[in-house]
């Protein structure tokens, strides 16, 4: 039996080229093959709704309120970008590929996702500037992989994968620590942590929706 792929999940293609080289990386070093999800996120259909909501067209100098194909437009330029920017990457890192277009919010589709893949990337923002995942050089810092521990050390599996992703990344592990007790992502110390985190390590089974939506760097979860 293959092993499944790794699942990369984006509603942004601005945060395309960065997730797409991790999870690339990732499925390279693995010797798997890469799936790649966009998301049509559906806030965006809720915006064009609004009556003053407009849209400034670039050959255009006036704004004009948003016409009812002006979102899926801009779903399907996204969507295009992103597969130009997969098909590239996946090239140069010699592994099979797929994209897929899905509709709802990044965490929902991500946790629906869940079954698929061992190994899921997802990023609704583009991750902190200043790493070159794969390549380091001494004007570039090697990328800082993050493992969430709750309680004590991270386990076993979580630090297997982190050791993996920072070997095929290049880059460095760091463990992040939060209470025990409240088992929440908003402390202050927690907070700065994961603000320098390039990758983000986290079990897969306590997260919600509404939890991943507050991370603002990649996030593979694991399990």
């Amino acid at each position: 039996m293959s092993a499944p792929p790794v699942l990369a999940v984006l509603d942004d293609a601005g945060a395309g080229a960065v997730l797409l080289e991790i999870s690339s990386t990732l499925a390279r070093s693995l010797q798997r093959e890469l799936s790649v999800v966009y998301v049509e996120n559906t806030p965006s259909l809720v915006a064009e709704a609004r009556p003053f909501t407009q849209v400034l067209h670039a050959a255009s100098t006036q704004w004009r309120a948003f016409q009812p194909d002006d979102v899926e437009q801009g779903f399907r330029a996204h969507a295009a970008r992103l597969r130009e920017m997969a098909g590239r990457i996946a090239a140069r890192n010699a592994i099979g590929w797929s994209l897929r277009v899905m509709r709802g919010s990044l965490g929902e589709t991500a946790i629906h996702l869940s079954t698929e893949a061992d190994l899921l990337l997802l990023a609704n923002a583009p991750a902190p500037a200043g790493a070159d995942f794969g390549r380091p050089t001494r004007a570039r810092r090697r990328p800082r992989v993050s493992v969430l521990a709750t309680a004590g050390e991270p386990g076993a599996n979580a630090l297997q994968v982190a050791a993996q992703v920072a070997r095929a990344l290049a880059g460095d592990i760091e463990v992040v620590r939060i209470d025990a007790n409240s088992k929440r992502l908003d402390q202050p110390g927690t907070l700065a942590a994961l603000a320098r985190s390039d990758v983000l390590i986290l079990a897969r089974a306590p997260l919600d929706a509404a939890t991943l939506a507050r991370l603002r760097c990649p996030v593979l979860l694991v399990g």
